[in-house]
């Protein structure tokens, strides 16, 4: 028999585990909350002992989002965020970066102050009164 064993308190799916004995089960779960079947953590929570579909998650071109178990909806993950803009910024600092300084020199006094706005917004990007829920991207000059 299959079972899912899952936190009665917050709904969490814990472990997934199949006994060949079903009167087994209380000995081996010692007193863990569970329901017959196996429901998978990523698309479902328990509550009431009946495995619930979670809402899907909310798409968002950069905000991360995670599974609040007491309230059972999705929330903005921060600190996954901050991390996901800073490495994107950091891929387009990079490429800045490289134009090598034969390059710049070639470019005219206006592509340079460009360029080096560029760069500057890029850096600002986590100074932007609305991050990290609600950012603008710099404009790339389009020459580069």
């Amino acid at each position: 028999m299959n079972y899912t064993v899952y936190n009665s308190l917050t709904g969490e799916i814990l472990e997934l585990i199949s006994i060949s004995n079903p009167d087994m089960i209380d000995t081996i779960l010692q007193g863990n909350s569970y329901v017959e079947g196996h429901y998978n953590a990523t698309a479902y929570y328990i509550d009431q002992a009946q495995a619930v579909e979670k809402p899907l998650s909310p798409s968002h071109d950069y905000i991360q989002y995670t599974f609040d178990w007491p309230t059972k909806s999705w929330i903005v993950d921060s600190e996954s965020t901050i991390q996901y803009i800073k490495q994107q910024r950091n891929t387009l600092l990079s490429d800045i970066d490289r134009v090598n300084p034969i390059r710049y020199a070639s470019l005219v006094q206006e592509q340079q102050q460009a360029l080096i706005a560029y760069r500057q917004a890029l850096l600002d990007v986590p100074q932007q009164a609305g991050f990290p829920t609600d950012i603008v991207w710099p404009a790339k000059p389009t020459w580069l």
